[in-house]
């Protein structure tokens, strides 16, 4: 089996077309052995649970146990370092959101991979929308009085669970679209403090992680300004999204969830595990469970290709908004 695919990977290396009776053959054999993922994230978030439901798919279409092994530490780079170094035979995965694949290699004055160049994605099949928030409490009932309010400097603050994290730069892009002045509150990893003290009025607004803020929204402890998607949340049909409320039909600032393979993982079987995954995310229980987290499923899921694409255009994005906040390399 090592000389099949040392003689595959060879033969894909020469340019061979991905669609040879050799190649179909290796894929076909695929996955022979266990496959891991390793998650870019601690126990017990949504990225971990998510991937351990389609994982249970995908152990009983391959046949074989589905691995998922945490990897949180130094923002999910070393869970990146794993599997870039890993064997491309497609058995070993990283699952990990929109710092690792989009918005480190800016942030970081270096890192042990190339997010770019060192992997092969997969599938992407998971936004995360957050909901801008305030306190029930607070005089600032819409985005007008909120655009009215920030117009002194330093009047009005933001949470966030860390510098260069995404709900930090969906302030700041706001903040940009809006042409106000907001300061930045960062807390240390922990949205559960930071919505804390905006219940409190300690601090005035903060994106929130929508598997924590709607129910505080419908206990009427927080007062919800739009969601940072695209689109409405299908919970939240009445709230708007930021778009909308700000006459901004592009904005969109989401994390989002991507499993990708090492960068020289055979063709063949990237798409063999993208048509698993596509077949996964059909399941009704599934989705279910997703849109109960307050996340969007991509459904269904993008292609390899349209992956790539979109990590490249949001790496563009966030990258941008870095270097306008002077924090490229920073950390």
């Amino acid at each position: 089996m090592r000389a099949t695919f040392t003689k595959l990977a060879f033969t894909v290396a020469l340019g061979a077309t991905a669609c040879g009776p050799f190649d179909r053959v290796r894929a076909e054999d695929f996955p022979s052995g266990n496959i891991t993922a390793v998650v870019a994230l601690a126990p017990g978030g949504s990225m971990d649970v998510i991937t351990r439901l389609y994982g249970q798919k995908l152990s009983e279409h391959f046949g074989t146990p589905f691995v998922v092994v945490n990897r949180g530490e130094a923002a999910g780079n070393l869970a990146a370092e794993t599997v870039a170094r890993s064997q491309p035979d497609g058995r070993t995965l990283l699952v990990a959101s929109s710092g690792v694949y989009a918005i480190n290699r800016t942030f970081f004055k270096s890192l042990p991979f190339d997010p770019m160049n060192d992997f092969a994605p997969v599938a992407l099949y998971v936004k995360i929308p957050f909901i801008l928030v305030t306190s029930a409490q607070s005089p600032i009932n819409s985005v007008p009085e909120l655009v009215k309010a920030a117009k002194e400097p330093g009047k009005i603050t933001f949470a966030s669970t860390g510098v260069g994290l995404a709900p930090h730069l969906a302030g700041e892009l706001l903040k940009m679209k809006l042409g106000i002045d907001l300061t930045h509150v960062p807390y240390k990893g922990s949205m559960t403090q930071a919505l804390t003290d905006v219940m409190a009025g300690n601090v005035d607004l903060v994106f929130a992680d929508p598997s924590i803020a709607m129910a505080l929204i419908k206990d009427r402890k927080l007062r919800a300004f739009g969601v940072s998607s695209l689109n409405r949340l299908p919970q939240m049909p009445d709230l708007p999204t930021i778009g909308e409320a700000i006459n901004a039909p592009d904005f969109e600032a989401v994390s989002w969830h991507v499993i990708a393979a090492p960068a020289k993982t055979p063709r063949p079987i990237v798409e063999t595990l993208s048509a698993a995954i596509t077949d996964a995310m059909k399941d009704p229980a599934l989705l279910q469970r997703i849109e109960a987290m307050g996340l969007t499923p991509v459904a269904p899921p993008l292609s390899p290709e349209a992956t790539k694409n979109y990590i490249e255009a949001e790496t563009a994005k966030w990258g941008a908004l870095l270097k306008r906040l002077d924090l490229v390399h920073s950390q």
